[in-house]
């Protein structure tokens, strides 16, 4: 019994260090066919309830989300392929010009929008833009309050489409999480150039 309980508290360290690795190591998603990226560790893979697939968009991918907060909002990480054909957007160059400024030509009540930067997602090329927007929460209420919403982005153009990798947060808490969207976007693999 006393060997059992020496190796017990022997192997507790160990154990404790292969649990925060784990924590740090986060989690391999694998796109079959299109990407492989590792998303940080904690943070919960988020579904559409709704709408078309991604078959029927073309646009493949996946996100995860951070802890909520108060107003019920949390950081949310992504990354999809847009092949080609696809419903949302026919090239890189329309996406970023739709996401990289303001949709009347003038940004509004506080609005910014960073100028377009090379960059790189993984070891691929990307172009890099970020912006402040404004979310309504909860969406479903007469008075909904005004939230300002940080959004980074990674467009990465290939032969045949092309990649996003997009950081959202609530504008006050997103320098809490652009390292964990700094590891996502280091970690990017194309399956498909």
């Amino acid at each position: 019994m006393r060997k059992i309980l020496a190796l017990a508290v022997l192997l507790a360290p160990a154990a404790a260090l292969a649990a925060d690795a784990g924590k740090e190591a986060g989690m391999t998603h694998t796109e079959t066919g299109y990407f492989e990226v590792r998303f940080p560790a904690g943070w919960q893979k988020t579904e559409a309830p709704f709408g078309l697939s991604d078959a029927e968009k073309k646009v493949y991918g996946a996100e995860v989300s951070g802890e909520r907060d108060a107003d019920g909002l949390a950081p949310k990480i992504s990354v999809r392929y847009y092949a080609p054909g696809n419903l949302l957007h026919k090239t890189a160059e329309k996406f970023i010009r739709t996401h990289s400024r303001p949709a009347l030509g003038a940004a509004l009540d506080g609005q910014k929008y960073s100028s377009v930067k090379r960059g790189l997602a993984g070891r691929q090329y990307a172009r890099v833009f970020d912006r402040k927007i404004f979310d309504f929460t909860p969406q479903e209420s007469l008075h909904p309050k005004k939230i300002a919403v940080y959004e980074k982005f990674h467009v990465v153009p290939v032969k045949d489409g092309f990649f996003v990798l997009r950081y959202s947060a609530p504008a006050a808490r997103a320098k809490a999480h652009l390292r964990d969207y700094a590891a996502v976007v280091a970690s990017f693999k194309p399956l498909n150039r």
